[in-house]
Protein backbone atom coordinates (compact mmCIF):
# COMPACT_ATOMS: atom_id res chain seq x y z
CA UNK A 1 0.00 0.00 0.00
CA UNK A 2 2.69 2.40 0.69
CA UNK A 3 3.75 2.21 -2.89
CA UNK A 4 0.41 3.12 -4.37
CA UNK A 5 0.79 6.35 -1.80
CA UNK A 6 3.58 7.49 -2.66
CA UNK A 7 3.20 7.19 -6.41
CA UNK A 8 0.50 9.51 -5.77
CA UNK A 9 2.54 12.51 -5.82
CA UNK A 10 4.33 12.31 -9.12
CA UNK A 11 1.30 10.81 -10.84
CA UNK A 12 -0.79 14.47 -8.99
CA UNK A 13 2.03 16.65 -10.77
CA UNK A 14 1.74 14.40 -14.10
CA UNK A 15 -1.96 15.03 -14.64
CA UNK A 16 -1.35 18.81 -14.31
CA UNK A 17 1.64 18.64 -16.63
CA UNK A 18 0.21 16.28 -19.37
CA UNK A 19 -2.65 18.56 -20.51
CA UNK A 20 0.73 21.40 -21.19
CA UNK A 21 2.37 18.79 -23.95
CA UNK A 22 0.83 20.49 -26.65
CA UNK A 23 2.29 24.19 -25.64
CA UNK A 24 5.52 22.81 -25.87
CA UNK A 25 4.87 20.98 -29.94
CA UNK A 26 3.93 17.37 -28.82
CA UNK A 27 0.61 16.31 -29.80
CA UNK A 28 -2.28 18.39 -29.96
CA UNK A 29 -5.00 19.52 -27.93
CA UNK A 30 -7.80 17.38 -26.94
CA UNK A 31 -10.22 20.18 -27.37
CA UNK A 32 -8.84 20.71 -30.60
CA UNK A 33 -8.75 17.44 -31.99
CA UNK A 34 -12.31 16.78 -30.91
CA UNK A 35 -13.93 19.66 -33.23
CA UNK A 36 -11.45 19.56 -35.99
CA UNK A 37 -14.43 17.99 -38.00
CA UNK A 38 -17.27 19.71 -36.92
CA UNK A 39 -18.69 20.31 -33.55
CA UNK A 40 -20.37 17.18 -32.38
CA UNK A 41 -23.84 17.02 -30.56
CA UNK A 42 -22.47 15.21 -27.09
CA UNK A 43 -19.15 17.57 -26.23
CA UNK A 44 -19.74 19.83 -23.22
CA UNK A 45 -18.95 23.40 -23.76
CA UNK A 46 -15.32 23.94 -23.16
CA UNK A 47 -15.98 25.70 -19.47
CA UNK A 48 -17.57 22.18 -18.51
CA UNK A 49 -14.19 20.92 -18.75
CA UNK A 50 -12.65 22.77 -15.85
CA UNK A 51 -14.24 20.53 -13.34
CA UNK A 52 -10.97 18.58 -14.28
CA UNK A 53 -9.21 21.73 -12.59
CA UNK A 54 -11.08 20.64 -8.71
CA UNK A 55 -10.35 17.30 -9.42
CA UNK A 56 -6.28 17.62 -10.09
CA UNK A 57 -6.42 19.56 -6.91
CA UNK A 58 -8.47 17.63 -4.41
CA UNK A 59 -6.14 14.50 -6.38
CA UNK A 60 -2.76 16.68 -5.38
CA UNK A 61 -3.88 17.49 -1.92
CA UNK A 62 -4.72 13.72 -0.76
CA UNK A 63 -1.39 12.84 -2.51
CA UNK A 64 0.25 15.48 0.24
CA UNK A 65 -1.63 14.74 3.02
CA UNK A 66 -1.40 10.91 2.37
CA UNK A 67 2.48 10.85 2.82
CA UNK A 68 2.82 13.47 5.24
CA UNK A 69 0.23 12.27 7.47
CA UNK A 70 -0.38 8.45 6.74
CA UNK A 71 -3.44 6.91 7.97
CA UNK A 72 -5.61 3.66 7.09
CA UNK A 73 -8.18 5.46 4.86
CA UNK A 74 -5.43 7.38 2.53
CA UNK A 75 -3.61 3.17 2.16
CA UNK A 76 -6.82 1.91 1.58
CA UNK A 77 -7.50 4.36 -1.14
CA UNK A 78 -4.26 4.72 -2.82
CA UNK A 79 -4.55 1.73 -4.69
CA UNK A 80 -7.47 2.86 -6.84
CA UNK A 81 -6.22 6.18 -6.72
CA UNK A 82 -3.11 5.76 -8.34
CA UNK A 83 -4.10 3.55 -10.76
CA UNK A 84 -6.86 5.90 -11.73
CA UNK A 85 -4.77 8.56 -11.97
CA UNK A 86 -1.92 6.81 -14.20
CA UNK A 87 -4.38 5.89 -16.33
CA UNK A 88 -5.61 8.96 -16.93
CA UNK A 89 -2.32 10.65 -17.86
CA UNK A 90 -1.56 7.70 -20.42
CA UNK A 91 -5.22 8.72 -21.72
CA UNK A 92 -4.17 11.98 -22.25
CA UNK A 93 -0.94 11.58 -23.57
CA UNK A 94 -2.86 9.03 -25.89
CA UNK A 95 -5.41 11.16 -26.63
CA UNK A 96 -3.33 14.33 -27.62
CA UNK A 97 -0.51 11.84 -29.49
CA UNK A 98 -2.50 9.46 -31.17
CA UNK A 99 -6.12 10.80 -31.44
CA UNK A 100 -8.05 7.34 -32.13
CA UNK A 101 -11.13 7.65 -30.98
CA UNK A 102 -11.59 3.70 -30.51
CA UNK A 103 -8.09 3.85 -28.48
CA UNK A 104 -9.01 6.19 -25.97
CA UNK A 105 -12.50 5.20 -25.52
CA UNK A 106 -11.09 2.24 -24.10
CA UNK A 107 -8.18 3.41 -21.63
CA UNK A 108 -11.06 5.04 -19.89
CA UNK A 109 -12.81 1.94 -19.24
CA UNK A 110 -10.13 0.59 -16.48
CA UNK A 111 -9.82 3.91 -15.24
CA UNK A 112 -13.75 4.25 -14.68
CA UNK A 113 -12.98 0.98 -13.07
CA UNK A 114 -10.42 2.21 -10.26
CA UNK A 115 -12.65 5.40 -9.76
CA UNK A 116 -15.63 3.31 -9.03
CA UNK A 117 -13.44 1.02 -6.85
CA UNK A 118 -12.41 3.83 -4.82
CA UNK A 119 -15.97 5.10 -4.14
CA UNK A 120 -16.93 1.73 -3.28
CA UNK A 121 -14.18 1.59 -0.79
CA UNK A 122 -14.71 5.10 0.61
CA UNK A 123 -18.70 4.07 1.07
CA UNK A 124 -17.87 0.75 2.91
CA UNK A 125 -15.56 3.15 4.90
CA UNK A 126 -18.24 4.82 6.19
CA UNK A 127 -18.35 7.67 3.28
CA UNK A 128 -18.22 11.34 5.20
CA UNK A 129 -18.04 11.88 8.89
CA UNK A 130 -18.01 15.29 9.37
CA UNK A 131 -13.88 15.87 9.10
CA UNK A 132 -12.46 18.09 6.72
CA UNK A 133 -10.27 15.45 4.99
CA UNK A 134 -13.21 12.92 4.76
CA UNK A 135 -15.22 15.73 2.92
CA UNK A 136 -12.02 16.23 0.74
CA UNK A 137 -11.90 11.77 -0.13
CA UNK A 138 -15.28 12.58 -1.01
CA UNK A 139 -15.44 15.20 -3.25
CA UNK A 140 -12.18 14.36 -4.88
CA UNK A 141 -13.74 10.85 -5.27
CA UNK A 142 -17.01 11.37 -6.23
CA UNK A 143 -16.22 13.90 -8.57
CA UNK A 144 -14.13 11.59 -10.79
CA UNK A 145 -16.13 8.72 -10.90
CA UNK A 146 -18.82 10.69 -11.92
CA UNK A 147 -17.24 13.05 -14.36
CA UNK A 148 -15.26 9.50 -15.65
CA UNK A 149 -18.64 8.03 -16.34
CA UNK A 150 -19.88 11.26 -18.29
CA UNK A 151 -16.24 11.37 -20.00
CA UNK A 152 -16.94 7.04 -21.15
CA UNK A 153 -20.28 8.16 -22.64
CA UNK A 154 -18.87 11.20 -24.86
CA UNK A 155 -16.17 8.94 -25.48
CA UNK A 156 -18.48 6.14 -27.40
CA UNK A 157 -20.57 8.40 -30.37
CA UNK A 158 -17.16 8.95 -31.27
CA UNK A 159 -15.79 5.75 -31.24
CA UNK A 160 -18.66 4.93 -33.12
CA UNK A 161 -18.31 7.19 -35.62
CA UNK A 162 -14.73 6.37 -35.79
CA UNK A 163 -15.31 3.04 -37.32
CA UNK A 164 -18.17 3.90 -39.13
CA UNK A 165 -16.03 6.39 -41.02
CA UNK A 166 -19.02 8.86 -39.88
CA UNK A 167 -18.32 12.77 -39.37
CA UNK A 168 -18.64 14.41 -36.12
CA UNK A 169 -22.09 15.92 -37.45
CA UNK A 170 -23.69 13.01 -39.08
CA UNK A 171 -26.58 11.22 -37.86
CA UNK A 172 -26.39 13.69 -34.28
CA UNK A 173 -29.45 12.20 -32.72
CA UNK A 174 -28.02 8.84 -33.10
CA UNK A 175 -24.97 10.20 -31.27
CA UNK A 176 -26.81 11.94 -28.45
CA UNK A 177 -29.00 9.24 -27.59
CA UNK A 178 -25.78 7.12 -27.33
CA UNK A 179 -24.54 9.36 -24.72
CA UNK A 180 -27.31 9.90 -22.70
CA UNK A 181 -28.44 5.99 -22.62
CA UNK A 182 -24.93 4.98 -21.65
CA UNK A 183 -24.65 7.98 -18.84
CA UNK A 184 -28.28 7.15 -17.54
CA UNK A 185 -27.83 3.56 -17.07
CA UNK A 186 -24.01 4.08 -15.56
CA UNK A 187 -25.41 6.10 -12.94
CA UNK A 188 -27.90 3.45 -12.15
CA UNK A 189 -25.24 1.10 -11.43
CA UNK A 190 -23.28 3.62 -9.61
CA UNK A 191 -26.40 4.53 -7.61
CA UNK A 192 -26.88 0.73 -7.15
CA UNK A 193 -23.98 -1.04 -6.41
CA UNK A 194 -21.14 1.30 -5.47
CA UNK A 195 -22.22 4.13 -3.64
CA UNK A 196 -24.84 7.32 -3.39
CA UNK A 197 -22.12 9.80 -2.86
CA UNK A 198 -23.38 13.25 -3.99
CA UNK A 199 -20.44 14.57 -5.96
CA UNK A 200 -20.97 12.01 -8.03
CA UNK A 201 -24.15 13.44 -9.32
CA UNK A 202 -23.14 16.66 -9.26
CA UNK A 203 -20.30 15.95 -11.98
CA UNK A 204 -22.60 13.47 -13.86
CA UNK A 205 -25.04 16.79 -13.86
CA UNK A 206 -22.74 19.37 -14.30
CA UNK A 207 -21.09 17.23 -18.12
CA UNK A 208 -25.35 16.59 -18.86
CA UNK A 209 -25.77 20.47 -18.67
CA UNK A 210 -22.71 20.85 -20.66
CA UNK A 211 -24.27 19.08 -23.54
CA UNK A 212 -27.00 21.23 -23.03
CA UNK A 213 -25.35 24.00 -23.24
CA UNK A 214 -23.48 22.90 -26.50
CA UNK A 215 -27.03 22.08 -28.08
CA UNK A 216 -28.54 25.07 -27.20
CA UNK A 217 -25.51 28.26 -27.63
CA UNK A 218 -23.31 26.62 -29.40
CA UNK A 219 -24.63 24.37 -32.41
CA UNK A 220 -28.66 25.38 -31.98
CA UNK A 221 -29.58 22.13 -32.19
CA UNK A 222 -32.52 23.30 -29.37
CA UNK A 223 -34.49 19.98 -29.21
CA UNK A 224 -31.23 17.84 -28.72
CA UNK A 225 -30.50 20.20 -25.81
CA UNK A 226 -34.01 19.32 -24.30
CA UNK A 227 -33.66 15.89 -24.69
CA UNK A 228 -30.04 16.12 -22.99
CA UNK A 229 -32.12 18.21 -20.41
CA UNK A 230 -34.98 15.57 -19.86
CA UNK A 231 -32.03 12.94 -19.39
CA UNK A 232 -30.64 15.28 -16.72
CA UNK A 233 -33.19 15.60 -14.74
CA UNK A 234 -33.56 11.90 -15.17
CA UNK A 235 -30.08 11.68 -13.42
CA UNK A 236 -31.13 14.31 -10.62
CA UNK A 237 -34.60 12.33 -9.87
CA UNK A 238 -32.36 9.54 -9.03
CA UNK A 239 -30.23 11.19 -6.61
CA UNK A 240 -33.20 13.01 -4.94
CA UNK A 241 -34.70 9.77 -4.14
CA UNK A 242 -32.05 8.22 -2.31
CA UNK A 243 -33.07 11.05 0.35
CA UNK A 244 -30.36 12.80 2.35
CA UNK A 245 -28.03 10.64 4.63
CA UNK A 246 -25.14 12.25 6.40
CA UNK A 247 -23.43 9.80 5.47
CA UNK A 248 -23.51 10.55 1.33
CA UNK A 249 -21.12 13.31 1.06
Amino acid sequence: MSVFRIALIPIAVAQFLAPLLPNMGFGQSIGDRATAQGIPPELPLGLFFSIWGVIFTGYLTIAVLANLRPKYHFDHLAGPLALAGLGNVIWMISAQSLGFAWLDCLLLFPILFFAWEGAYRLDRMGGFDGTGKRLLLCLTIGLLAGWLSVAVSISLPEAVRDLLDRGATDRPWQSLWIVLGSALVLTMVFARYVSKSLWFFVAAGWGISGIVANNWLRTETHLLGIAAGLVGLLIIAQRLKMGVDGRDG
